[in-house]
Formats: structure tokens, sequence, C-alpha cells
């Protein structure tokens, strides 16, 4: 039998104040966080979380993405480097590193000077680890991934077509 334990928003938030006799208890602001779509979501699929994060005061910002969005992978079909399983990210994903970097725009202008978090579904995990060699990571202290592998399996195309994750093997 499973059991879960769900605790209220207010459960986390700090329980003293502070004051100039308490100089510990200093309120900080808490980095804003960016959620990034996995393979075939859209940006509506994260409402939920994205409302949830904001109960607990993390200002959250989803990549913009519909489900439209992602027939644009299709264009690597025609690359022999798919078929052979050497295809890398870019150009055929340059359109969602560009939705994370507008995202990570966005989440920079509420971080007021702080770093950000990276939340990242599936391929969108993967994809936080491509924009984060490619675009740098001074902007990013966490990088949170559900749901994907961390390394690719070599030489397999069923891997390559459901997710695209052979694209790039960042270890």
């Amino acid at each position: 039998m499973v059991m879960a334990l769900a605790l209220s928003p207010s459960f986390f938030k700090p329980h003293c104040s502070p004051s100039p006799t308490n100089p510990i208890s200093t309120v900080t602001a808490i980095r804003p966080a960016v959620i990034l779509p996995g393979l075939g979501n859209n940006t509506g699929d994260y409402q939920k979380l994205e409302v949830t994060l904001q109960e607990y005061g993390v200002p959250t910002v989803v990549a913009k993405v519909s489900r439209f969005d992602w027939l644009r992978n299709a264009a690597g079909l025609v690359d022999p480097n798919y078929w052979s399983g050497t295809l890398r990210p870019r150009p055929v994903l340059d359109w969602y590193l560009k939705r994370i970097d507008e995202a990570v725009q966005e989440a920079k202008e509420l971080a007021q000077g702080q770093t950000l978090s990276l939340i990242g579904h599936s391929a969108g995990g993967w994809l936080a680890r491509v924009y984060m060699e490619e675009f740098g990571q001074l902007d990013v202290s966490l990088l949170l991934t559900l749901g994907h592998l961390q390394k690719a399996c070599q030489g397999s195309l069923i891997k390559q077509g459901v997710s695209l994750i052979m694209l790039k093997n960042i270890a």
C-alpha cells in the first residue's frame, strides 16, 4: 500500500519574520522556475504544476510550445544521419531551444538578479541540458529532470524516433 502526505504551501513558508535582532531569519527571494514541456506536450499541459509552484511562492514560466510545433521534428527524417543514429539536435530542434531561451529571458526578469531553476519533463529534460551546453548555464542553479533518460542507447532508432534522444548524448 502506498501512502502520500499532502502538505499545504503554507507548511513551507518561513514561520519567522526578519528583524534587526534576528538577522539570520532574513527572507530571501525564491528563484523562478522555467518548465520545459516534453515531446508532444504543450504549454497548457503544465498549468496545474505552474499553479502549484506559484502557490508555494515560486514565480513560474512555462516555455510556449504547442502540439503542432513538435511536427517540425519530422524534418530530421530526411537527414541520413537520423537513420544511422548520428543526428545532432541542431538545426532540427533549434525551434525548441529558442522557446527555452525566450522562457529563460522572461524568468530572468522575475529573478531580479537571482538564478533560475529549469524543470524539464521528458524531452524537455535532455533539451534543457542541450540548452545549458549551447547557451551557457550561469543563470541556472538547479536542473530538475522528470521522466527522461540521462544517456541514450547507442544505435537505437526506436529511441530516436520516439523522443529524438539520440540527437545529443550529454553525460
